[in-house]
């Protein structure tokens, strides 16, 4: 990449992945924040948003396992221009909203009411988790994971925003992919890369996070064998996710959209 890309170490999962590490980065410490794994009342969301404010303006976070997928929510808050949230899981994040937390479950729900972000598109793959799943008027699920084709025509149609945000939870990916603790997708890693290539062909990628970690038993010291080919398997995956972002962030306006939100 011509930047840094971020690392929010919440859990320590990424500190296995020395390949990926290996490219340069910027890397926010935030173990000792407690109270932050599923959920995070606003307290801890107003820490977790400090620490990233200094870094706002770099496009490309990594951080660990689904669980704290909210953190997105944090970065589409710092945006306050009009976009359109790209979002790859095999879950919604849009269950109801709870009193007093945010959760990794209905992060989205809170996204939707922010007044900048127009649309949440959800690739879930083929047989995504639709437990709790109700419709909302500006949620676009995508029941073919496969990019529509004519694309442009179809961005027109379902991206109503020049710009994108993209988020992508590993636990989309299929098996021989990527590898998370709490289930798994169907969605190849080509499939996902090429959507990635045609979002920045069609329009400007201003940011994007990647998470869905292998996360060890909290008994454990280092990985075993299979903790080793489970963390592989998502650094793998997590290069090449890096790679496709670095092609398509920050790239210019689309001279074809003709659109502002």
């Amino acid at each position: 990449m011509d930047r840094p890309f971020l690392v929010l170490n919440l859990d320590d999962t990424l500190t296995w992945q020395p390949a990926l590490l290996a490219a340069p980065h910027e890397w926010v410490d935030l173990r000792h924040l407690e109270g932050k794994k599923a959920c995070a009342t606003s307290e801890t969301l107003s820490a977790i948003a400090a620490a990233l404010h200094p870094h706002q303006d770099v496009p490309l976070c990594f951080w660990g396992a689904g669980e704290y997928h909210y953190v997105t929510l944090l970065r589409l808050k710092a945006l306050r221009r009009p976009v359109t949230l790209v979002l790859f899981d095999h879950h919604h994040d849009a269950a109801p909203v709870q009193r007093g937390v945010i959760t990794c479950g209905d992060w989205v729900r809170h996204a939707l009411k922010l007044p900048w972000v127009r649309r949440v598109v959800w690739v879930g793959g083929q047989e995504p988790e639709l437990q709790l799943y109700l419709p909302h008027p500006r949620i676009l699920r995508v029941t073919d994971p496969t990019p529509p084709e004519p694309f442009a025509a179809w961005a027109r149609r379902a991206l109503p925003t020049d710009d994108v945000y993209v988020t992508v939870d590993k636990d989309v990916l299929a098996p021989e992919d990527g590898v998370t603790n709490w289930g798994e997708g169907d969605l190849r890693l080509r499939v996902l890369l090429h959507w990635i290539s045609l979002l920045g062909l069609h329009r400007r990628v201003i940011g994007a996070d990647v998470c869905g970690e292998w996360s060890l038993n909290p008994s454990q010291v280092v990985p075993n064998l299979q903790d080793q080919k489970a963390i592989r398997r998502n650094e793998r995956a997590n290069i090449a996710l890096r790679d496709a972002f670095a092609a398509v962030l920050g790239g210019p306006r689309p001279a074809t959209t003709g659109r502002t939100g």
